[in-house]
């Protein structure tokens, strides 16, 4: 049976009463559409991960144009940096302060799009190439409030059961919060991440 196949026969075993699943917020989260979508796409990911910056320049911009900007899906983005990738925590730092100025998806672009994984020491290059405040970003990453921000991220991937990056939470919003129906761990191909976008869409009486 095709992946997408199985996939979406665990979702439609996953549309149980809400009290069942885990619900998470979006307070704070870097989000690309429309705030008042009913359904959302979470991703968790790492700036270091070959697997992310596959995902971000080949499956994430098509998601973009489908669902993102035809208003139908929220885009948010948390921080999962792994163990295996020791740097990458700073990367996701910077990006938590490029957010905190209104530039973290320039910043996300900009990572993504370098040829290798960027070290610690040019973090602050890229980040001055997409506008943001140095001064203000400075201060932000030495502060324990942002690793402290970066550690709840991962703690929330995997109270949501990922394992690996870039790891995926679909669901329905509640307020500012999500009500997670599935979670998926690893790159997943455009037509998986269709497949679940649909049902979630026609679950919350906005399908396509």
């Amino acid at each position: 049976m095709p992946l997408a196949s199985v996939v979406i026969l665990l979702l439609e075993a996953a549309l149980l009463p809400a009290a069942q699943f885990q619900t998470v917020p979006l307070v704070d989260a870097p989000t690309l559409g429309n705030r008042n979508a009913a359904v959302v796409m979470i991703e968790y990911g790492d700036f270091h991960c070959p697997f992310c910056r596959q995902y971000a320049r080949e499956t994430l911009p098509e998601v973009r144009k489908q669902y993102v900007e035809s208003g139908n899906v929220l885009y948010a983005f948390r921080h999962f940096p792994l163990q295996i990738h020791p740097r990458a925590p700073d990367a996701a730092v910077a990006g938590l302060c490029a957010a905190r100025q209104g530039r973290f998806w320039e910043l996300h672009d900009r990572f993504f799009r370098a040829p290798r994984a960027v070290a610690p020491e040019d973090l602050e290059g890229h980040a001055r190439a997409v506008g943001v405040d140095l001064q203000k970003f400075r201060t932000c990453t030495r502060a324990g409030v942002a690793r402290d921000d970066v550690r709840q991220d991962v703690e929330e991937a995997r109270r949501l059961g990922l394992r690996g990056t870039p790891g995926f939470a679909f669901g329905l919003r509640d307020g500012e919060r999500v009500r997670v129906l599935l979670s998926l761990s690893g790159a997943q191909p455009y037509a998986t991440i269709a497949a679940i976008l649909d049902k979630l869409l026609a679950a919350g009486g906005t399908g396509r």
